[in-house]
């Protein structure tokens, strides 16, 4: 009898994990009328079914009859429940189907510039991944089926339980602080390639430095699947080791990116100072975050009790906590300012800092969205404060408005904030006002802080290069700055969660157009980006062009084709009215605040 009381106590805390995430899935998604995220649903329930199944017949041990009329009536009620689930999934798929019609202008602006969006290069076929022991996604594996609380059913959910932290079914309630690092450190395939590299020394070749930051130590206890883990980081860091560089020169293509790049940090440049030798100063960090929430994440750090942890994550919006999350955030911090000190004191051109956690969400005195420290934050002041950098321009082109960097720099005149993001009237994560057209900054920083805010999906590259073309580049040759930093974040990316339709090539030129700005002082941060194929092209496309020698001349040519082609017509009469009618509210709320736009809006 004891034996089958524990053995249903046990069945019933495995019941409440698999109805949590079935909970999570079937409440706190964004979009009801994705057919994906309903067949996530679906599965869902059908795994509860299954789970329910085992662990009835697990139970039923001596008593064969009573557990026998249990198990029947649960699986006819369960069978039901998956029936409904697969019956909403099928009428949501069809109504999404319905809706998803509205058509952009005749003749899209790649074609007109000379680019066919149809080419299979430029629509970023989705490249495998395999993790080991598991099969390969497809393009429907890779599809937006993910909710707010952090699950995704992607390229992601074939990895082996074993090959990375174990679930947790009962914490305790404290535990020892390195006991919990132990246990749940994440120990994927590609965790060693971090460290596994030959000699890289600097070359004339290695003027565009890239630096990984997996924060190996951070992650969601309670969701081995969450779409925010370390192997986004260690994934793109196997992936480029392997991928050859597509250079104009013929030696250069025989060469990976990863070979061509100089590798900035740690045992790769002989450096033999501990990581927290090298991390930054307190008050590095205090120049953009508040000292009473510097001090609780402290207090954070040093904490033992996962129970604590948890309470501590629940006050803020999708966050989760390890006692060394906060050590791995400013590892992250840390590990971009380096970058951007190399390339403010001319070492190198460039750079790419693969890093998590990342850090655009996180405000002065609130963490949020997967997000702890400002890394693009921290990094900018750092320039301006130690490196004497005057003016940054801050360039987000993830598909959430970066709603923390924005707070942090909102009445700075020497920082211009410019995001382009899927908006909604304030209905899009963060879900904020703020992230609207009418958000251009305060006092002094009047004019310095420009949204571009979506108000429907699948914008993709006509609509960015206009936005850069129309907006952006005219606004920053005004503004001049000394260093741009890129949150260049892959979510609005083809393929990926975001919904948007942006492909690498795309993401490619616009970095060459950045690339005009600053001398070439171009530093771009990891933000978003959750489907590790996708991730991996566009991050290998956006160093494809930092590295490129011939980037200035190949823009130049983009840009006459771009205008020859284009003839008398309007560039947002060739975009998707909702982007177009974007772009004009704020071009029209900031005139007469700056004067390269004061033509732009005579002419809307």
């Amino acid at each position: 009898m004891k034996r089958t009381i524990d053995v249903t106590a046990t069945a019933n805390r495995s019941l409440k994990r698999v109805n949590s995430s079935l909970f999570s899935i079937a409440t706190l998604v964004d979009d009801e009328n994705n057919s994906d995220i309903n067949q996530a649903k679906a599965m869902a329930c059908r795994e509860t079914t299954r789970e329910k199944s085992s662990i009835i017949l697990h139970v039923g041990g001596g008593n064969a009859t009573e557990d026998g009329e249990t198990m029947a009536s649960t699986s006819a009620e369960e069978t039901e429940d998956a029936k409904r689930c697969s019956s909403m999934s099928t009428t949501t798929a069809s109504a999404a189907a319905a809706t998803s019609s509205e058509q952009k202008p005749k003749g899209n602006l790649l074609e007109i510039v000379g680019v066919n969006i149809l080419n299979a290069s430029l629509k970023a076929p989705v490249i495998p991944l395999e993790d080991e022991g598991g099969e390969s996604p497809t393009d429907d594996a890779v599809s937006s089926s993910c909710s707010s609380s952090g699950f995704y059913v992607g390229d992601d959910d074939s990895v082996q339980e074993t090959e990375h932290q174990q679930e947790v079914a009962v914490d305790p309630p404290c535990l020892p602080c390195t006991k919990n690092t132990e246990e749940f450190q994440i120990k994927g395939p590609a965790e060693g390639a971090v460290t596994e590299t030959t000699t890289n020394k600097p070359t004339a070749d290695h003027r565009t430095g890239l630096i990984f930051e997996a924060g190996l130590h951070h992650f969601d206890r309670h969701n081995r699947f969450h779409k925010e883990r370390p192997l986004r980081v260690t994934s793109v860091h196997e992936y480029l080791m392997k991928a050859k560089s597509s250079s104009d020169s013929e030696n250069d293509g025989e060469r990976t990116i990863f070979e061509r790049c100089r590798l900035m940090g740690g045992e790769e440049e002989g450096d033999t100072k501990s990581p927290e030798e090298l991390w930054l100063d307190n008050d590095d960090y205090l120049r953009v975050h508040l000292p009473g929430y510097m001090q609780r994440l402290d207090k954070i750090s040093s904490c033992k009790c996962r129970d604590r942890l948890d309470v501590e994550a629940e006050q803020f919006k999708s966050i989760y906590f390890t006692p060394d999350s906060v050590r791995e955030a400013k590892a992250a911090a840390s590990s971009l300012c380096k970058l951007v000190s190399n390339v403010v004191s001319g070492d190198l051109d460039s750079g790419f800092a693969v890093i998590r956690p990342p850090g655009h969400h996180a405000e002065p005195g609130l963490a949020g969205g997967y997000c702890v420290i400002n890394n693009v934050a921290v990094a900018a002041s750092y320039a301006q404060e130690q490196l004497g950098v005057k003016k940054v321009l801050i360039v987000d082109w993830d598909v959430h408005h970066g709603n923390g960097t924005q707070k942090c720099f909102f009445d700075n005149p020497n920082v211009m904030y410019f995001s382009a993001h899927r908006y909604h009237g304030g209905n899009f994560f963060p879900f904020l006002q703020q992230g609207g057209p009418s958000s251009v900054g305060n006092g002094a920083g009047r004019g310095f802080n420009m949204n571009v805010g979506w108000n429907d999906k699948k914008m993709g590259d006509d609509e960015y290069l206009v936005v850069w073309e129309k907006l952006l580049m005219p606004v920053a040759n005004e503004f001049n700055p000394d260093l741009v930093i890129v949150s260049a974040g892959f979510d609005a990316a083809h393929g990926d969660m975001g919904e948007c339709d942006i492909t690498p090539e795309c993401f490619a030129r616009l970095t060459r157009r950045l690339k005009t700005l600053a001398n070439g002082k171009v530093v771009c941060a990891l933000e978003g980006g959750y489907v590790r194929s996708v991730l991996c092209k566009c991050i290998e496309s956006v160093l494809s062009s930092l590295l490129d020698a011939n980037s200035d001349q190949k823009c130049q040519e983009e840009l006459e084709k771009f205008h020859k082609n284009l003839g008398d017509r309007e560039m947002l009469d060739c975009i998707h009215p909702s982007a177009a009618k974007s772009v004009r509210e704020t071009i029209n709320v900031s005139f007469g605040i700056l004067e390269c736009l004061k033509t732009e809006s005579n002419d809307n």
